[in-house]
Protein backbone atom coordinates (compact mmCIF):
# COMPACT_ATOMS: atom_id res chain seq x y z
CA UNK A 1 0.00 0.00 0.00
CA UNK A 2 1.69 3.55 -1.05
CA UNK A 3 -1.34 5.14 -0.17
CA UNK A 4 -2.57 6.73 2.80
CA UNK A 5 -5.82 5.17 4.98
CA UNK A 6 -7.90 7.07 7.53
CA UNK A 7 -9.89 4.51 10.14
CA UNK A 8 -12.24 6.06 12.09
CA UNK A 9 -14.41 4.82 14.94
CA UNK A 10 -17.93 6.35 13.78
CA UNK A 11 -19.94 9.18 13.77
CA UNK A 12 -18.45 10.22 10.64
CA UNK A 13 -19.75 13.29 8.79
CA UNK A 14 -20.11 15.15 12.17
CA UNK A 15 -19.10 18.19 13.27
CA UNK A 16 -16.11 16.18 15.41
CA UNK A 17 -14.54 14.96 12.70
CA UNK A 18 -14.10 18.23 10.24
CA UNK A 19 -10.37 18.87 11.85
CA UNK A 20 -9.12 15.59 10.72
CA UNK A 21 -11.65 15.08 7.49
CA UNK A 22 -10.19 18.69 6.49
CA UNK A 23 -6.72 17.34 6.83
CA UNK A 24 -7.00 14.27 5.10
CA UNK A 25 -8.35 16.69 2.00
CA UNK A 26 -4.88 18.40 2.22
CA UNK A 27 -3.31 15.41 1.06
CA UNK A 28 -5.37 14.33 -2.15
CA UNK A 29 -4.75 15.68 -5.03
CA UNK A 30 -8.40 15.16 -6.34
CA UNK A 31 -12.03 14.65 -6.86
CA UNK A 32 -13.94 12.91 -3.19
CA UNK A 33 -16.25 10.37 -3.94
CA UNK A 34 -18.87 8.52 -1.33
CA UNK A 35 -20.00 5.38 -1.58
CA UNK A 36 -21.85 3.86 1.14
CA UNK A 37 -22.19 0.22 0.38
CA UNK A 38 -22.32 -0.85 4.26
CA UNK A 39 -26.38 0.45 4.30
CA UNK A 40 -29.09 -0.98 2.31
CA UNK A 41 -29.75 -0.74 -1.32
CA UNK A 42 -32.03 2.64 -1.81
CA UNK A 43 -32.80 4.73 0.78
CA UNK A 44 -30.36 3.72 3.24
CA UNK A 45 -27.52 3.67 0.84
CA UNK A 46 -28.76 7.16 -0.51
CA UNK A 47 -29.39 9.32 2.31
CA UNK A 48 -25.89 8.21 4.12
CA UNK A 49 -23.69 8.99 0.65
CA UNK A 50 -25.45 12.23 0.78
CA UNK A 51 -24.58 13.07 4.20
CA UNK A 52 -21.01 12.71 3.06
CA UNK A 53 -21.00 14.72 0.31
CA UNK A 54 -22.77 17.90 2.13
CA UNK A 55 -20.31 17.24 4.75
CA UNK A 56 -17.06 17.03 2.31
CA UNK A 57 -18.62 19.44 0.40
CA UNK A 58 -18.72 22.34 3.68
CA UNK A 59 -15.24 21.61 4.06
CA UNK A 60 -14.20 22.94 0.23
CA UNK A 61 -13.99 19.51 -1.82
CA UNK A 62 -14.39 18.66 -5.31
CA UNK A 63 -17.15 15.58 -4.35
CA UNK A 64 -19.68 13.80 -5.83
CA UNK A 65 -21.93 10.58 -4.23
CA UNK A 66 -20.91 7.63 -6.38
CA UNK A 67 -24.26 5.66 -7.63
CA UNK A 68 -24.95 2.29 -5.83
CA UNK A 69 -23.23 -0.15 -7.82
CA UNK A 70 -25.92 -3.03 -7.13
CA UNK A 71 -28.21 -0.26 -8.79
CA UNK A 72 -25.78 1.44 -11.93
CA UNK A 73 -22.78 -0.73 -12.02
CA UNK A 74 -21.58 1.31 -14.79
CA UNK A 75 -22.11 4.71 -12.95
CA UNK A 76 -20.75 3.77 -9.55
CA UNK A 77 -17.11 2.35 -11.62
CA UNK A 78 -17.04 5.34 -13.38
CA UNK A 79 -17.78 7.49 -10.58
CA UNK A 80 -15.48 5.79 -8.29
CA UNK A 81 -12.22 5.83 -10.73
CA UNK A 82 -12.27 9.54 -10.60
CA UNK A 83 -11.55 9.10 -6.66
CA UNK A 84 -8.26 10.51 -5.53
CA UNK A 85 -10.07 10.12 -1.82
CA UNK A 86 -12.61 7.51 -1.39
CA UNK A 87 -14.86 7.31 1.17
CA UNK A 88 -16.58 4.38 2.77
CA UNK A 89 -18.86 5.58 5.59
CA UNK A 90 -20.80 3.26 8.21
CA UNK A 91 -23.10 0.49 8.29
CA UNK A 92 -22.94 -3.41 8.22
CA UNK A 93 -19.38 -4.54 7.80
CA UNK A 94 -20.60 -8.01 6.65
CA UNK A 95 -22.93 -6.07 3.51
CA UNK A 96 -19.72 -4.19 3.00
CA UNK A 97 -17.18 -6.95 2.88
CA UNK A 98 -19.47 -8.65 0.81
CA UNK A 99 -19.76 -6.25 -1.68
CA UNK A 100 -16.16 -5.46 -1.69
CA UNK A 101 -14.87 -8.69 -2.24
CA UNK A 102 -17.65 -9.44 -4.80
CA UNK A 103 -17.65 -6.76 -7.10
CA UNK A 104 -15.38 -4.18 -8.85
CA UNK A 105 -15.37 -1.58 -6.66
CA UNK A 106 -12.82 -3.85 -4.58
CA UNK A 107 -10.47 -3.52 -7.08
CA UNK A 108 -10.82 0.06 -7.15
CA UNK A 109 -9.76 0.63 -3.56
CA UNK A 110 -6.58 -1.73 -4.20
CA UNK A 111 -6.14 0.19 -7.31
CA UNK A 112 -6.46 3.90 -5.91
CA UNK A 113 -4.20 2.62 -3.06
CA UNK A 114 -1.41 1.42 -5.06
CA UNK A 115 -1.62 4.69 -7.16
CA UNK A 116 -0.84 6.63 -3.95
CA UNK A 117 -4.54 7.87 -3.17
CA UNK A 118 -6.66 8.34 -0.30
CA UNK A 119 -9.06 6.35 1.23
CA UNK A 120 -11.17 7.24 4.39
CA UNK A 121 -13.41 4.08 6.04
CA UNK A 122 -15.52 4.96 9.18
CA UNK A 123 -16.81 2.13 11.50
CA UNK A 124 -17.45 -0.37 8.86
CA UNK A 125 -16.00 1.36 6.30
CA UNK A 126 -13.08 0.98 8.78
CA UNK A 127 -13.60 -2.43 9.77
CA UNK A 128 -12.88 -3.99 6.65
CA UNK A 129 -9.87 -2.48 5.52
CA UNK A 130 -7.64 -4.55 8.26
CA UNK A 131 -6.43 -8.15 7.73
CA UNK A 132 -9.35 -9.05 10.00
CA UNK A 133 -12.69 -7.79 10.40
CA UNK A 134 -15.65 -8.43 13.03
CA UNK A 135 -18.80 -9.39 11.87
CA UNK A 136 -21.44 -9.00 14.76
CA UNK A 137 -24.22 -9.79 12.89
CA UNK A 138 -22.97 -13.42 13.18
CA UNK A 139 -23.52 -15.34 16.53
CA UNK A 140 -20.58 -14.60 19.02
CA UNK A 141 -19.35 -12.81 17.44
CA UNK A 142 -17.48 -14.05 13.90
CA UNK A 143 -14.12 -12.67 13.31
CA UNK A 144 -13.17 -13.30 9.26
CA UNK A 145 -10.26 -11.54 7.06
CA UNK A 146 -10.57 -8.39 5.85
CA UNK A 147 -9.10 -6.80 2.25
CA UNK A 148 -5.75 -6.34 4.34
CA UNK A 149 -4.98 -2.83 3.04
CA UNK A 150 -3.58 -2.29 6.89
CA UNK A 151 -2.11 -5.40 7.16
CA UNK A 152 -1.73 -7.23 10.64
CA UNK A 153 -4.02 -5.03 11.90
CA UNK A 154 -8.24 -4.73 13.93
CA UNK A 155 -10.78 -2.38 14.17
CA UNK A 156 -13.16 -1.98 17.12
CA UNK A 157 -15.16 0.94 16.52
CA UNK A 158 -17.11 3.20 18.81
CA UNK A 159 -14.78 2.11 21.54
CA UNK A 160 -15.98 3.62 25.12
CA UNK A 161 -13.91 1.35 27.04
CA UNK A 162 -15.14 -1.64 26.93
CA UNK A 163 -16.35 -4.46 24.22
CA UNK A 164 -15.94 -7.70 25.41
CA UNK A 165 -17.10 -9.76 23.07
CA UNK A 166 -15.36 -8.31 20.66
CA UNK A 167 -12.45 -8.06 22.07
CA UNK A 168 -12.51 -11.94 23.32
CA UNK A 169 -13.44 -13.25 19.62
CA UNK A 170 -10.79 -11.18 18.08
CA UNK A 171 -8.10 -12.55 20.53
CA UNK A 172 -9.25 -16.19 20.16
CA UNK A 173 -9.10 -15.76 16.26
CA UNK A 174 -5.93 -13.50 15.33
CA UNK A 175 -2.62 -14.16 15.65
CA UNK A 176 -0.40 -13.14 18.40
CA UNK A 177 1.19 -9.85 17.55
CA UNK A 178 -1.83 -8.68 16.00
CA UNK A 179 -2.76 -4.41 16.43
CA UNK A 180 -6.53 -4.03 17.73
CA UNK A 181 -7.32 -0.83 17.92
CA UNK A 182 -9.99 0.10 19.97
CA UNK A 183 -11.42 3.78 18.01
CA UNK A 184 -13.91 6.26 19.63
CA UNK A 185 -16.73 7.86 17.48
CA UNK A 186 -14.98 11.51 15.64
CA UNK A 187 -11.20 9.79 16.36
CA UNK A 188 -9.46 7.55 14.29
CA UNK A 189 -5.77 6.67 13.06
CA UNK A 190 -4.29 8.09 9.94
CA UNK A 191 -1.97 4.96 8.26
CA UNK A 192 0.81 5.78 6.29
CA UNK A 193 2.73 3.15 5.33
CA UNK A 194 3.94 1.49 9.20
CA UNK A 195 3.05 4.23 10.36
CA UNK A 196 -0.31 4.77 12.30
CA UNK A 197 -1.23 8.48 13.91
CA UNK A 198 -3.66 8.54 16.28
CA UNK A 199 -6.04 12.07 15.45
CA UNK A 200 -9.48 13.24 15.92
CA UNK A 201 -11.23 13.78 19.26
CA UNK A 202 -10.29 11.23 21.81
CA UNK A 203 -7.14 8.76 22.14
CA UNK A 204 -6.70 5.31 20.21
CA UNK A 205 -6.90 2.41 22.74
CA UNK A 206 -4.11 -0.27 22.12
CA UNK A 207 -6.24 -3.20 23.47
CA UNK A 208 -3.45 -5.76 23.47
CA UNK A 209 -1.20 -3.51 25.72
CA UNK A 210 -4.08 -1.58 27.75
CA UNK A 211 -2.45 1.81 26.53
CA UNK A 212 -4.66 5.05 25.29
CA UNK A 213 -2.31 6.96 22.87
CA UNK A 214 -3.03 10.75 22.84
CA UNK A 215 -4.14 12.60 19.71
CA UNK A 216 -0.90 13.16 17.85
CA UNK A 217 1.15 10.40 18.83
CA UNK A 218 2.77 8.26 15.93
CA UNK A 219 4.15 4.54 16.66
CA UNK A 220 5.07 2.28 13.94
CA UNK A 221 3.07 -1.33 13.38
CA UNK A 222 5.12 -4.88 13.95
Amino acid sequence: MSGVVLLQGGNEFSAGCREMDGALLARADGPVVVTALAGAVGREYATATAHGVRHFRALGADVVGAPDVREDEAGALAALRRARLLVLPGGSPSRLLGLLQSTPVGAVVADLLAAGGVVSGSSAGAMVLGSWTVLPEQPGPGVVPGLGHVPGVVVVPHWRGSRDDWVQAVSAAVPAGTTVLGLAEESGVLVEGAVLTAVGQRPTRLLGSNQDLPVGQSWRTA
